[in-house]
């Protein structure tokens, strides 16, 4: 009888907030921490459950009971856009473990899946690229229509997925972004294609060229969007992480123009890789799909990250 009765008690002080606050999807919901009741919670309203539990993007089991709720702000108020800022900073924050996805999330890069092998025609149109073009469209062409060029130098045993000129807000757009998984979960990798033509340094004082520094540049620019929109760019390219590494293909090889010390410190200091197009064909030919791909073995990024 008494369960009865707290049952009875529970559900009308439910109901009493929510005709209260009268909660939507997309609105902002500051709620009070339950282990921390001094501070602020902060959660955008996803679903309504029967229960009257109001369920909030991010997922991770981020809810609250509507008697909880001390502010709520709809789209059009003067501070939801504040509050929403908060809220997916907060999301981003709880989840600890980015690369774990579910199914149904894999599921949103099922069109972009590629065999991680790739065959002869495909190095075959590389090289052909590589020897005839003088700027950067033909390789983003050549990449699109062989996409296994890109996933085969990133280990992917449980599959790869390549992603061609992806939106990122409404001022980048990537070359590529490239997703792996392997037991340890899905990573991305951020593609920025420059001309075969291109050097990567100076001829004079072998500084990096003014094409690899734009290179660089576009990387962090990616990374920065991300920093400020991580939870909604997950909508799309679930798992995705501020830190991803980079991928810079550009130039041939040169002697002239081996940028050695450059590459070694991109790589330590900004996770961004630089590679020719003559390393990228010479991991085609080689290619072993029981094998890490060649960017894995040569940064040790599986022993390191994973």
């Amino acid at each position: 009888m008494l369960n009865a009765w707290l049952e009875v008690a529970w559900a009308r002080r439910t109901v009493h907030h929510l005709e209260r606050l009268r909660p939507e999807v997309g609105d902002i919901a500051v709620t009070v921490k339950r282990r921390k009741p001094d501070e602020d919670r902060y959660g955008q309203i996803s679903s309504i459950s029967l229960s009257g539990r109001l369920n909030f993007r991010g997922g991770l089991g981020r809810r609250a009971w509507p008697h909880t709720v001390k502010h709520l702000a709809k789209p059009g108020d003067a501070d939801h856009d504040d509050l929403l800022a908060k809220a997916r900073e907060e999301a981003t924050a709880e989840d600890r473990h980015p690369e774990r996805v579910t199914h149904r999330e894999l599921a949103l890069l099922d069109r972009w899946k590629v065999p991680r092998r790739p065959s002869l025609v495909d190095c075959r149109a590389l090289h052909e690229a590589m020897d005839n073009a003088t700027e950067e469209r033909p390789m983003q062409v050549v990449l699109e229509n062989h996409p296994a060029l890109l996933a085969n130098v990133i280990a992917g045993h449980h599959g790869i997925w390549v992603r061609p000129q992806v939106r990122l807000g409404d001022r980048y757009v990537s070359d590529f972004l490239i997703a792996s998984r392997t037991s340890a979960g899905l990573r991305w990798h951020l593609v920025e294609l420059e001309s075969p033509t291109e050097r990567l340094t100076n001829p004079g004082n072998q500084r990096e060229s003014p094409t690899l520094r734009h290179a660089i540049d576009q990387i962090q620019d990616w990374r920065e969007w991300l920093k400020a929109n991580l939870l909604p760019a997950r909508a799309t390219l679930p798992g995705i992480t501020v830190d991803a590494r980079g991928l810079i293909t550009m130039g041939r090889e040169d002697v002239t123009d081996s940028a050695r010390e450059i590459r070694d410190r991109h790589s330590a200091n900004d996770r961004i890789e630089i590679r020719t197009y003559d390393w990228l064909l010479r991991a085609g030919l080689s290619a072993d799909s029981t094998l890490p791909g060649l960017l894995d073995t040569e940064t040790g990024d599986l022993d390191r990250d994973w």
